[in-house]
C-alpha cells in the first residue's frame, strides 16, 4: 500500500472504510477538492479524551516565553548590588 493516498472529496464516501484502514496502517490520506488538498485522514489516539484534547489546546494557546534578556539579568544584578 502506498504511504500517500490522494482522493477527491467526491470519492471519499464510497471509499471511506478503505481510507480509514489505510490511515490506521500508516498511510497519509489526503482529501482534495478541485485538485487542492483540503483535509487529511489520520488515525485517532484511542486514549485521547475530550478533556485531554481541551488541555492540549489550552497549553498550545500559552504564549511562548523566550526567556530573560541579558539586559534584564544585568539590571537585576546591578539592583541587587546596591
Amino acid at each position: 500500500m502506498s504511504a500517500y493516498i490522494e482522493v477527491s472529496q467526491d470519492a471519499v464516501a464510497e471509499r471511506l472504510e478503505a481510507l480509514i484502514l489505510a490511515a490506521q496502517n500508516g498511510a497519509r490520506v489526503v482529501i482534495t477538492k478541485d485538485g487542492v488538498a483540503r483535509a487529511y485522514i489520520r488515525p485517532a489516539n484511542p486514549d485521547m479524551t475530550e478533556d485531554m484534547y481541551d488541555a492540549i489546546e489550552a497549553l498550545q494557546a500559552f504564549p511562548l516565553n523566550r526567556g530573560v534578556s541579558d539586559e534584564q539579568v544585568r539590571a537585576w544584578v546591578t539592583e541587587d548590588q546596591r
